[in-house]
C-alpha cells in the first residue's frame, strides 16, 4: 500500500504541473518567440535573394559562382523555411541569364562580395 501511495502522489503532482496554465503559457511563449525568429530569418534571406538577383538582372548576365551561392546559401534555406514563389521566380530569371558578359559590355566586373 505504501508504494501505491507514492505512485498516486507522484502522478497527481505531475498532472498538476503539466496541466497548469503556467507550464503551457511558458511553452506557448517559447513557440511564439521561435516563430518570430524564424520569420525574421526568412525575411532576411528573401531580401538577400532579391538584392542579389536584381543585381544580376540589371547587369544582364550572371556567373556560375553567383548562381551557386544564391541557390545554395540563400534560396535553398529560404525554400525549406516555407518561402513563397516570388524568390523562385527571381531565381528562374537569373538562371535564364547568360553566364558570360555580352561582347559589347565592359569585362571589368568586380564581384561586390569580395
Amino acid at each position: 500500500m505504501d508504494m501505491n501511495y507514492w505512485v498516486t502522489g507522484c502522478i497527481t503532482i505531475l498532472v498538476s504541473i503539466f496541466g497548469s496554465m503556467g507550464f503551457w503559457s511558458f511553452m506557448s511563449d517559447r513557440r511564439s518567440k521561435k516563430s518570430i525568429e524564424r520569420a525574421a530569418i526568412q525575411c532576411v534571406l528573401f531580401m538577400a535573394i532579391k538584392m542579389s538577383c536584381k543585381t544580376c538582372l540589371r547587369r544582364g548576365w550572371v556567373t556560375t559562382e553567383e548562381i551557386e551561392d544564391i541557390e545554395k546559401y540563400m534560396f535553398e534555406p529560404y525554400e525549406k523555411m516555407g518561402g513563397n514563389g516570388t524568390a523562385k521566380l527571381l531565381m528562374d530569371k537569373v538562371k535564364a541569364l547568360p553566364s558570360k558578359p555580352p561582347k559589347d559590355q565592359n569585362h571589368d566586373y568586380i564581384d561586390p562580395s569580395y
